[in-house]
């Protein structure tokens, strides 16, 4: 058909795919997100911490002009790296553009890959976070281990549970075992001493 065209033609035709190829290219973002996102077993080893939690508020910051989403999180179990605390703030660019995690909704579980800066825990898409879903929490706990609490439960107080009817023993019934020892000690050295001297 394109052979079939005027020189004309031929122009207006190529004028309207170029054209069309600048309104696609203007559509997409400057920016793009452009990180490979790698294997499980990659992002464990880079992250600084891996754990659980439900995210239970996400907040929105601007600095240096740039906006960066907070989100506070319940710790449930902790795979690798120093969180000790029942609740965590990370932190991610809000633009998925950036490769940012934006605005993940609430009472939601997540397990987080992350990077410590200072006293700041942030992620990316980059970095493995994702919806805590069976096969990839299977595949966490096949790397790390089942993880532990965040907290260590408090060590349990023994209870004395007094049995029914039971009376106390006296001094006299306690002390009579030990009595009886010292007494048989005694007469058997006076029995070997009595022995001695008729020899």
């Amino acid at each position: 058909m394109f052979a079939t065209l005027s020189v004309s033609g031929r122009r207006f035709f190529a004028a309207l795919l170029l054209a069309g190829c600048a309104v696609v290219l203007g559509q997409l973002p400057a920016h793009a997100c452009s990180c490979v996102t790698g294997h499980t077993q990659t992002q464990t080893k880079q992250a600084d911490d891996v754990f659980s939690g439900t995210v239970t508020h996400a907040k929105r910051t601007r600095s240096g002009g740039g906006a960066t989403m907070t989100y506070d999180v319940d710790v449930e179990r902790v795979y690798k790296g120093g969180v000790n605390t029942d609740t965590v703030q990370v932190t991610s660019d809000r633009s998925a553009r950036t490769c940012g995690l934006g605005e993940l909704p609430a009472n939601r579980r997540y397990v987080f890959f992350t990077k410590t800066s200072g006293q700041e825990l942030t992620a990316d898409t980059c970095s493995g976070t994702a919806p805590a879903g069976g096969l990839l929490v299977h595949k966490v706990e096949k790397l790390l281990g089942g993880g532990h609490p965040p907290v260590p439960p408090a060590p349990q107080k023994a209870v004395f549970t007094r049995v029914a009817d039971a009376q106390p023993m006296s001094l006299p019934r306690l002390a009579a075992p030990g009595v009886a020892l010292v007494i048989a000690g005694l007469l058997g050295l006076i029995v070997v001493r009595r022995l001695g001297r008729r020899a």
